[in-house]
């Protein structure tokens, strides 16, 4: 798709290719970033894509308010741990460029009391402040039963969680081996510049090979850290994690970040769901080319 930018003061986007009060969507202001899907049968109007607030919104414009992007502005969000976290003028999302370490947490394989984990024990805190843990109302962690995936081991969490299931249901929480999840630093700022929430989608693309991967933000890291993904992540984008059964290998760099803040409802995801409502927002955003040129 190609992109525009709103050159008026502010712009009607409409339900259909007519002025009308009733049919008015939104307001768009200007600077303002739309893709055009196509030309209307009225010569005036176009039918875009744009995205609000995480959420696509689709109707027509006038195109004679519009003029097509070449080069995006870009700024500087903010840093984290000297990387730049930037976003083009006109849009919500944002993006970088790093590497991959990888988390492993939700898996329910992840920890074992006796560190015979996928992960290491030591990742997931320590007796008595367990960050990566269940645990009950005096901060023992949970053991996984009889009838649980992994008996015997913990029960290891994300911060995006189903509420549907109890605490010590390792079906609560994300499944590192399964979902491709990225994870952002705890960072107040961050979250406050960004207006990212737990949920929302990423795409992530890798730079040495090309594969690019559809994601959820569904767990948080170091508040001065950034770079971080899942087992599934990983291993979809080439890379393979493990050495002698446990994870050690991550991505050293050129690994880039798009994220759409607003994008997701607050709840996990299945990985087919999280690539329908994410290819969608990455066309609209510019795809595969406008990646390339980051």
């Amino acid at each position: 798709m190609q992109q525009f930018k709103v050159t008026s003061e502010s712009l009607n986007i409409r339900s259909a290719p007519i002025v009308d009060d009733a049919n008015r969507i939104a307001v768009l202001p200007k600077g303002h970033i739309i893709s055009k899907i196509k030309n209307s049968d009225e010569y005036k109007w176009w039918k875009v894509a744009t995205i609000i607030e995480g959420k696509i919104l689709e109707g027509f414009v006038a195109h004679k308010f519009l003029s097509q992007v070449t080069i995006f502005a870009i700024k500087t969000l903010l840093e984290i741990g000297e990387i730049p976290i930037f976003q083009a003028d006109g849009e919500s999302a944002f993006f970088y460029e790093a590497g991959m370490s990888i988390n492993a947490d939700g898996a329910p394989n992840a920890y074992h009391p006796a560190d015979t984990g996928i992960d290491f024990l030591a990742n997931a805190g320590y007796s008595d402040n367990w960050w990566a843990l269940a645990v009950d109302k005096n901060g023992k962690a949970f053991i996984q039963g009889s009838t649980d995936p992994y008996p015997g081991y913990y029960i290891s969490t994300t911060a995006l969680l189903d509420s549907g299931f109890v605490t010590q249901d390792p079906r609560r929480y994300v499944d590192s081996t399964n979902i491709p999840y990225i994870v952002l630093p705890g960072n107040a700022d961050f979250r406050r510049v960004t207006g990212v929430k737990l949920g929302d989608f990423a795409v992530v693309y890798n730079t040495n090979n090309e594969k690019l991967i559809f994601a959820i933000y569904a767990d948080i890291g170091p508040k001065n850290q950034i770079g971080e993904g899942s087992i599934a992540l990983s291993q979809a984008l080439g890379n393979d994690p493990f050495v002698r059964s446990r994870v050690r290998r991550g991505i050293p760099k050129n690994i880039i970040y798009v994220v759409f803040p607003g994008s997701g409802n607050g709840q996990p995801r299945k990985t087919l769901e999280i690539e329908a409502e994410t290819k969608r927002l990455f066309e609209i955003w510019g795809g595969v080319e406008r990646i390339k040129s980051l």
